[in-house]
C-alpha cells in the first residue's frame, strides 16, 4: 500500500565532481598494538589529502569494519560527499565497488589509509594522465622497488615513443623515508636495491617514471573499471592489480615527491612534512 507520492520523487541528486578522491579506510580497534596509534595516521592521511590538493573534488570514504570512535570522527567531523560503512570485505573489494560506483567521466585520486599529501599534490598527477597517451594510473610518490614488477608494457611503449634516462635516480631520503615507514633498515636497503635501476621517460617535454603504486594513485575510473578486480581477502597480494593497471596502459609516476606513506605512527620526520 502507498499513500501519496514520495516527495522526493522529481528533485535530482547532489551531483559529485568530475575529481573525486577515494580512501579505503580500515581501524578494527585502537586498542591492538599495531592499531593504537593508526587513529592519528587516518586522521592525518584524510585531512592532508583534502586540505593539500587545491583543487575542487568530491571525497569519499569506504571504511571496512572500522571502530566507533574512528566511524564516528569520519561521518561527524570530516564529513565526506559519501561514506560507505561496510563490515570489513577487504581492501581490493572495497575499491574496486567504490571506483565502480564512480560516474562515467570521473577522475579518481585512490589512498590507502596510510599516505601522507603535502602541497598542490594532485594537479602534477593530473597533468601527467592528460599529457601522456593511455595513462592507467599516475603515482605521486614513485619507490624503487616499485619497477621491479608490472611496467612491461608501459616500458615497451616508452622504448618506442620516448626518450629513456636510466639510473638510480630516486633521492635516497625518498627511499629512506619509504624504508622506515614499513620498517625497513635503510642501510639494508642500499644494498637490496644495487642493482636496480630507476626508469625516466620524457615524452613531448613531459617527464615521468615509468612505474605507479597501487598504495595511491590518479586515473580515469572508467578507463580502470574493465580491469579492477575482487578477491576474498583482507589483505591480499597488490600485484595482481598492478599487472592489471599495466594491461590497461601506462602506469607512471611524478618526477618530484607529492605524498609519501607514513606507516602505523606518526614519528618524528612524518610530523615534519605534515
Amino acid at each position: 500500500m502507498r499513500t501519496g507520492q514520495n516527495p522526493n520523487r522529481t528533485k535530482g541528486a547532489n551531483q559529485l565532481e568530475q575529481a573525486v578522491f577515494l580512501v579505503v579506510t580500515h581501524l578494527p580497534n585502537v586498542e591492538d598494538h599495531y592499531h593504537k596509534d593508526r587513529l592519528e595516521v587516518i586522521q592525518l592521511c584524510l585531512n592532508s589529502m583534502r586540505h593539500n590538493a587545491n583543487y575542487p573534488h568530491s571525497f569519499m570514504v569506504w571504511d571496512n569494519g572500522s571502530c566507533n570512535e574512528f566511524r564516528s570522527w569520519m561521518q561527524y567531523e570530516f564529513r565526506p560527499d559519501v561514506a560507505v560503512l561496510s563490515h570489513n570485505v577487504g581492501k581490493t573489494t572495497a575499491r574496486t565497488n567504490a571506483i565502480k560506483m564512480l560516474p562515467p567521466d570521473s577522475i579518481v585520486a585512490y589512498s590507502d589509509d596510510d599516505i601522507l599529501y603535502f602541497g598542490d599534490w594532485f594537479l602534477p598527477q593530473l597533468e601527467i594522465l592528460e599529457h601522456f597517451p593511455n595513462v592507467s594510473v599516475v603515482t605521486g610518490y614513485p619507490v624503487r622497488t616499485s619497477f621491479r614488477w608490472a611496467n612491461e608494457n608501459t616500458v615497451k611503449w616508452a622504448e618506442k615513443n620516448a626518450d629513456i634516462e636510466r639510473g638510480q635516480l630516486i633521492p635516497r631520503e625518498w627511499e629512506n623515508d619509504f624504508c622506515e615507514s614499513i620498517g625497513r633498515d635503510p642501510d639494508w636497503h642500499v644494498g637490496y636495491t644495487k642493482d636496480d635501476v630507476d626508469l625516466l621517460a620524457t615524452y613531448e617535454g613531459k617527464q615521468a617514471y615509468l612505474t605507479s603504486h597501487h598504495c595511491q594513485f590518479v586515473a580515469y575510473a572508467d578507463r580502470i573499471k574493465p580491469y579492477l578486480q575482487y578477491d576474498n581477502m583482507a589483505m591480499g597480494d597488490e600485484r595482481p592489480f598492478d599487472y592489471a593497471m599495466d594491461e590497461a596502459g601506462l602506469r607512471l609516476a611524478t618526477v618530484e615527491r607529492y605524498a609519501r606513506h607514513i606507516g602505523n605512527k606518526i614519528d618524528e620526520k612524518v610530523k615534519e612534512y605534515a
